[in-house]
């Protein structure tokens, strides 16, 4: 009946249109992302997956703390950490002139790395890393202090040349069953080889071992992947 009175209805259409169309398409691809996290840890546990949690790209830390939350309200039989890596005081920056993209400029991004801190102080297994990829993580690989296993991987630094320092760090952490979630896939015009899809192919290229099949997409410009194989 509701659907009847609505599709017959020119001003409730208008309404809708009016309320759908005032929001801005950032808050809808926020609220998208966080939605996707969900997704990605409730696999985890339906296909009992160990390991922790990787972002990559915090900013204020909304996602990252969305994530923690989520972990605690599955009730999950896994001790996750949570580990975010970010610029933040810093803000971003280009370290490689093929990452230029129109949107993406330098100064932007600015978060406080001590409100973010805060932030996140009823989660004590959530843990920052300061400072840029190509510094704290580039050419290294995770030692004991980042775990042994990654369930979900979340890739959300724009550019292609953090996300493949990125890719690369988390490596020796994959294991079938990791979700990979990389925000921003469709930049630079859908282009295979620029942003972060091009990072992705990339990291394919040089680990042909490591298969990944399509998960979902989300938002505006974000997909994701389960790791396969290994």
């Amino acid at each position: 009946m509701i659907f009847e009175i609505v599709k017959n209805s020119h001003f409730l259409q208008n309404l809708f249109i009016r309320i759908f169309g005032s929001v801005h398409p950032s808050i809808e691809h926020n609220a998208a992302k966080i939605g996707m996290i969900k997704k990605a840890l409730f696999h985890c546990e339906l296909e009992n997956i160990p390991g922790n949690y990787y972002e990559f790209g915090v900013y204020e830390g909304t996602s990252l703390l969305a994530a923690a939350y989520m972990h605690r309200r599955l009730q999950s039989r896994f001790d996750r950490q949570f580990f975010g890596f970010d610029s933040f005081d810093e803000g971003f920056r280009y370290f490689n002139e093929n990452d230029r993209h129109p949107f993406f400029k330098e100064g932007d991004f600015k978060s406080s790395f001590v409100k973010t801190q805060k932030r996140m102080r009823r989660f004590p297994n959530i843990h920052l890393v300061k400072g840029y990829f190509e510094n704290t993580i580039a050419g290294k690989k995770p030692d004991g202090t980042y775990g042994t296993q990654a369930a979900v991987v979340f890739i959300d630094c724009d550019l292609a040349g953090p996300a493949l320092i990125a890719l690369s760090f988390v490596r020796p952490l994959l294991q079938p069953g990791t979700v990979l979630i990389i925000d921003d896939y469709w930049a630079y015009k859908g282009s295979d080889t620029l942003g972060t899809c091009g990072a992705v192919n990339h990291f394919l290229t040089e680990n042909p071992g490591i298969k990944l099949r399509p998960y979902y997409g989300y938002g505006h410009g974000g997909t994701s992947f389960i790791v396969s194989k290994v």
